[in-house]
């Protein structure tokens, strides 16, 4: 009778555990899919707009470098580099506003 009240509750136990780290595993991964996607996003955003624009500021560079190297750590890449990479060659300034 306690063997079996025993393999019960270890059952049980182990059934709930296993289900608990299911479910963090899951919103671990929701979570990493959300923020590569958002960074994803941003990074388009700025590129559109920043093509149309003809430059891109070099404190905006910065900020992308850092979004792209943690979109890269996310498991993001394709597209995304070549746009990264099209916005580093982007002049720093405006051509009508060098002097």
């Amino acid at each position: 009778m306690i063997n079996f009240i025993i393999n019960y509750w270890i059952e049980i136990l182990l059934t709930s555990i296993t289900s608990g780290i299911i479910y963090i595993f899951k919103q671990y991964m929701g979570l990493k899919n959300g923020m590569k996607s958002l960074l994803r996003n941003e990074i388009i955003r700025i590129y559109d707009n920043q093509e149309k624009l003809g430059y891109c500021p070099s404190y905006m560079k910065e900020n992308i470098k850092e979004m792209y190297e943690n979109y890269h750590k996310l498991g993001g890449n394709g597209m995304v580099t070549k746009m990264t990479n099209k916005l580093y060659e982007l002049p720093n300034v405006k051509e009508d506003d060098k002097v």
